[in-house]
């Protein structure tokens, strides 16, 4: 029921015609040879398949009227001959298509890869988009055959041919009797409607696979991942997880197995068919001959063109349920080219000035996750000055990493604005922008790369090396990075890389501190990235990162209220909302929700173990 009421509401985003000019356009855009190739492939098969019936044709007729065998024999080698030339001509353009191709699928990974760099954040962070990302790399992944969208260039031009050869054979029976036409198309198309039937099922119940795809996916990650590892030994999680992956799996192969079902059905159902077809095209050329209203020469080309015809239809069948299947497929790549962004670059021109020290302030801004039930941040003002050392601090869920995803640019407002130096952020072309900001946050990634490509953020011969060791130094790292054979241009991460090296928690933070010094951004944000470590070396590190960006604005985050003392102002968020405002001592003396947070927490920091009560 499930199923019959998303079919009903489901309906392909674009046409199969409209689906094969897209590709065609890319195609000659990106790769025309491998269009113009495979557009060459279409006289030379029908030339190979015309010669291929007619050959017989022409034997029977030689032997039955010559006597000498010089004569009889120079037609056929000649047909032969003709044949052999087309078929390795079409040997060749079809390589030469095949190799240009490739040029093709890269121009479309390319493009794949352009829109999740370039896509809005949020986006990745959106199920219905990454549901789509999925079937995006779907309609990419290669085989031996090609990806899915190479098959519709392809297997287009392949339907071309298969119809024009059709026209051939049909005309040629249509001489021997019309009635032979009507019986091999009519019984096809039952066929052609069954496909469709499975074919569709197939494609609308991705709605119930692809998450399953994504679960087992993950499972299967997970279970050899690294970083796991030690939970799932120390506590046993094995079977678990094995027999998590053992119930995906069944549901899974459910699908499959349903799939597979009407498969069979269909299968059966063609072998019916091709029985009473062939045996009726079979029963009215034999009829002829014994009536002599064909010789024996025409006999065996009309045979041939019967199989041949209906080996066409079969293929121009097969061909267009192929087609319809993965043009809903290339929907779904152009339906993740397409989705909607809301910011990717300016609305208007604005004069400003990246490197200056920027004045923010935030009015009446409001956020809801999509889907929630309320606003996760509630009409937040405030006003940050150039140069000025800010504390967030609250409670986890208070709102604090969503309001700094607002202020970087990560997420559009549900309503209000943030303005820097009286200019909408909306206004600032995106790049720029995220080009005002060095950000750590707690969930950082690093790449498998070397240290100077993770300092610098660039290829390694395009950074400032001494730059990258200066940094490394004022982060206190540089002198363990000294003793690395490699130096700078170690490699980081011993799963990926063979001589890789792993850092320590604090280590990490080192070389995150040195990232953020070198982009030399005019605000610096610290997102909980000490979440894990002591508030002692939480309050040390924060006075670090403070002292290193003394001219700039400086942002930090933390549930702790103990380490962000040293701020100019500190920012008590809670439940979405800025609750109080002031230095740590004004906190204090309000006798607000600050100070008795801060009470709370102080009592596990003191020397004597704290007073419970």
């Amino acid at each position: 029921i499930m199923m019959n009421n998303r079919k009903k509401q489901q309906k392909a985003s674009h046409s199969l015609a409209d689906n094969i000019g897209y590709i065609y356009k890319l195609q000659w855009k990106h790769s025309p040879l491998s269009l113009v190739f495979l557009v060459l492939t279409i006289p030379v098969s029908i030339g190979i398949s015309f010669l291929g019936i007619y050959l017989p044709k022409i034997v029977v007729s030689q032997v039955m009227n010559y006597e000498d065998l010089y004569s009889a024999l120079w037609p056929i080698v000649v047909i032969g001959l003709a044949i052999l030339v087309l078929t390795l001509f079409e040997k060749l353009i079809s390589t030469m298509s095949s190799a240009f191709l490739s040029k093709f699928r890269d121009a479309l990974e390319n493009m794949k890869n352009k829109k999740c760099l370039n896509t809005d954040y949020e986006n990745l962070e959106s199920p219905k988009f990454r549901v789509l990302m999925g079937r995006a790399n779907e309609a990419l992944w290669g085989s031996n055959m090609g990806s899915t969208v190479e098959r519709m260039s392809s297997g287009s031009i392949a339907m071309i041919t298969s119809i024009l050869n059709g026209v051939l054979f049909g005309a040629i029976l249509t001489f021997a009797n019309p009635i032979l036409i009507v019986v091999l198309i009519a019984i096809p198309a039952v066929h052609y409607y069954s496909l469709k039937w499975v074919q569709k099922f197939q494609y609308h119940s991705k709605e119930f696979t692809a998450p399953l795809d994504k679960k087992l996916w993950y499972l299967a990650r997970n279970a050899s991942h690294y970083d796991a590892a030690k939970d799932i030994r120390i506590y046993n999680m094995k079977d678990w997880l094995l027999n998590m992956y053992h119930m995906l799996s069944k549901e899974r192969l459910s699908w499959d197995v349903k799939v597979f079902r009407r498969q069979f059905f269909i299968s059966l159902l063609d072998g019916f068919l091709i029985l009473i077809r062939d045996g009726i095209a079979y029963f009215v050329l034999i009829m002829m001959v014994i009536n002599n209203e064909i010789a024996i020469d025409d006999f065996v080309l009309y045979f041939s063109s019967v199989g041949a015809f209906t080996g066409t239809l079969s293929s121009i069948i097969n061909q267009f349920a192929s087609l319809n299947a993965t043009s809903l497929i290339t929907c779904d790549l152009r339906d993740f080219l397409d989705y909607p962004e809301k910011e990717n670059s300016s609305e208007t021109e604005e004069n400003y000035d990246l490197n200056s020290v920027h004045e923010i302030k935030v009015k009446n801004l409001f956020y809801s996750y999509p889907g929630a039930e309320k606003p996760t941040l509630s009409n937040l003002n405030c006003t940050i000055k150039p140069g000025e050392k800010i504390a967030i601090v609250g409670l986890n869920g208070a709102g604090k990493t969503t309001f700094i995803k607002l202020l970087t640019g990560l997420y559009t407002p549900t309503s209000g604005n943030i303005l820097l130096d009286e200019i909408s952020i909306s206004h600032y072309e995106k790049q720029d922008y995220y080009s005002m900001f060095s950000v750590v946050f707690q969930d950082h990634k690093l790449m498998p790369i070397s240290i100077v490509e993770t300092v610098a953020c660039t290829e390694a011969h395009l950074a400032n090396r001494n730059r990258v060791i200066e940094c490394l130094q004022k982060a206190e790292l540089y002198d363990k990075i000294l003793k690395l054979p490699n130096g700078i241009d170690t490699l980081i991460n011993r799963q990926i890389n063979e001589n890789g090296i792993e850092l320590s928690g604090g280590e990490y933070q080192k070389l995150l501190l040195a990232r953020a010094l070198y982009k030399n951004s005019s605000i610096l944000i610290l997102d909980e990235p000490t979440a894990a470590i002591d508030p002692i070396s939480e309050s040390i590190l924060y006075n670090k990162y403070s002292d290193l960006f003394k001219n700039k604005t400086a942002i930090f985050i933390s549930h702790r209220l103990a380490s962000t003392q040293f701020c100019d102002r500190i920012f008590y968020m809670q439940s979405g909302q800025i609750l109080e405002v002031g230095t740590h001592d004004e906190l204090l003396a309000l006798n607000g929700e600050y100070k008795r947070l801060y009470d709370v927490q102080s009592q596990y920091y003191r020397s004597d173990g704290g007073d419970a009560k």
